[in-house]
């Protein structure tokens, strides 16, 4: 039996921390006692799970140390600090992968997405989080896979796509209906409050600024009851409305500045500066632009360093102040233009295979297309040789190294693959595995052709009954899949099903 699975259920952990479950039920009782700490003594409760991390990984067990790190990098993400814990959360998801521990690997992306999207590296922070989602869904692991839909959605909000980045957040809600996790209720209404703001619907705006902030008061999430109070203040400002937005941007910088939200503060500022401006109070606005800078760039955020600078160098434009201007419009461009640097993929989500002869670039999803036109011919060819030419295809089409297709009974046995038939059965839709080594069903594959290597595996059906699975397999251990790339396998995985 796998290591993840062998766990017994673990009690609801407070509201401070979002494990869900903890890796045992000693972590669950231990955090449960460090949770009356953090608010009063957050470097106390700091100090307590860096010992409880370090005492885990000394002693070799991996699920609980990258669960306390995952605990500890909550505490200190909000006030700034993520990155201390950087070296030591790429070292807890290298150990979770040597370990077969996916839920914990799927936590370690999901922390990795947020530093990066705080520095504005925006094409690490989508791979990060595009893994979190492939090892949550694989794992069952509702929580993880819902924060993931938010970053990813939060990476289009950062390219102003508010249209695609509400459609990430409307996802993650389906997943998140019905559950109790008042952490990720406040995220999420607060996200989707955004997007709606930002796409002109004022209305559902406040509501879900108002939903996020009861959501954050019923869970005791300070830095989320901050956030709602700013994004209050900026819909107060949009109604004109000077009375609402001086006090809800008082609020959220009075909560960010006492429990040290340095993030929240600086985002506060910018809206404080508009108010102040909004009042006639030029000095005011200025103070609290430098202010907001000073915050971004202490903790290396870079969008929010970028905003800074514009804002400073309009305020000083305005003031006569034409070099301080300068100097500043100077900075948000460098930003701006290593912001963009950072988000150009690494490559490209399919490479266009060689030009045919008629110099046109053939690409896989013409491939695909050309290939689902051959239904009918391949009907009508023999099962095995039918079978081999849409293998030949299929590996062509996705870059992979080989295509294994397993029945149920030649190859995947019930008695042998239980849980592994299970999961293909409860999911029913394509699953990515970036890490070979992250399977939650390791155990039970490893003998099998392909086990060793990252893959996309895709359950094939006859009628409503599982009938087997197709393995599209990668030459390496690791590869990061995209959503593309599952589209073109459901796709693939339908010809198949067709022959049988």
């Amino acid at each position: 039996m796998d290591k993840n699975t062998s766990q017994k259920p673990t009690p609801k952990l407070p509201p401070v921390f979002t494990l869900q479950p903890a890796a045992s039920e000693a972590l669950a009782a231990t955090l449960g006692r460090i949770a009356p700490v953090v608010h009063r003594h957050p470097a106390a409760a700091d100090r307590l799970l860096q010992h409880l991390s370090d005492r885990a990984f000394a002693a070799g067990d991996t699920a609980v140390g990258a669960d306390a790190l995952y605990a500890r990098f909550g505490l200190l993400e909000p006030r700034g600090r993520a990155l201390e814990l950087l070296p030591a959360l790429e070292q807890a998801g290298a150990l979770a992968a040597a370990g077969h521990f996916p839920v914990q690997a799927a936590r370690v992306c999901e922390a990795l997405g947020r530093i990066a999207y705080q520095q504005g590296e925006y094409q690490l922070a989508s791979e990060q989080w595009s893994r979190a989602l492939d090892l949550a869904e694989v794992s069952s692991h509702l929580q993880t896979g819902v924060a993931a839909r938010i970053g990813l959605g939060q990476i289009h909000y950062a390219q102003a796509d508010w249209v695609r980045g509400l459609r990430h957040m409307r996802d993650a809600a389906e997943q998140l209906a019905g559950t109790d996790d008042s952490y990720l209720a406040a995220k999420l209404a607060l996200n989707i409050g955004v997007g709606s703001f930002e796409t002109g619907d004022l209305p559902a705006a406040e509501r879900h600024f108002s939903h996020g902030l009861a959501a954050a008061r019923r869970g005791g999430h300070r830095v989320f009851e901050a956030e709602a109070h700013w994004h209050l203040a900026r819909a107060a400002l949009a109604r004109q409305r000077m009375d609402w937005a001086v006090a809800d941007c008082r609020l959220a910088l009075d909560i960010a500045a006492r429990q040290g939200y340095p993030w929240l503060e600086a985002a506060a500022s910018r809206t404080w500066t508009e108010i102040a401006l909004a009042r006639g109070d030029n000095a005011g606005a200025v103070r609290s632009t430098r202010h907001g800078l000073a915050l971004a760039q202490r903790i290396q955020a870079r969008a929010q360093a970028r905003q800074a600078h514009l804002q400073l160098a309009q305020l000083l434009q305005a003031e006569g102040d034409a070099d301080g201007a300068l100097e500043h419009l100077w900075q948000h461009l460098a930003l701006q233009s290593e912001i963009e640097r950072l988000s150009l993929p690494a490559r490209a989500a399919l490479a266009a295979p060689p030009s045919d002869e008629g110099g046109v670039p053939v690409t896989p999803e013409e491939q695909l297309l050309h290939l689902c036109g051959q239904r009918q011919r391949l009907a009508a060819t023999p099962p095995m040789a039918a079978r081999d030419e849409l293998k030949t295809a299929s590996a062509r089409i996705l870059g992979v190294a080989r295509v294994v297709h397993w029945q149920v009974g030649q190859g995947l046995q019930a008695h042998e693959q239980p849980r592994y038939l299970d999961l293909l059965t409860r999911h029913g839709a394509p699953l990515a595995l970036p890490d070979a080594a992250l399977h939650p069903c390791h155990a039970e594959l490893a003998a099998l052709d392909g086990a060793a290597q990252a893959r996309i595996e895709v359950p094939l059906y006859e009628g409503a009954t599982l009938a087997g699975a197709l393995w599209l397999v990668d030459a390496r251990a690791t590869r990061a899949w995209t959503r593309q790339e599952l589209l073109i396998a459901s796709q693939l995985a339908l010809l198949f099903e067709a022959l049988t």
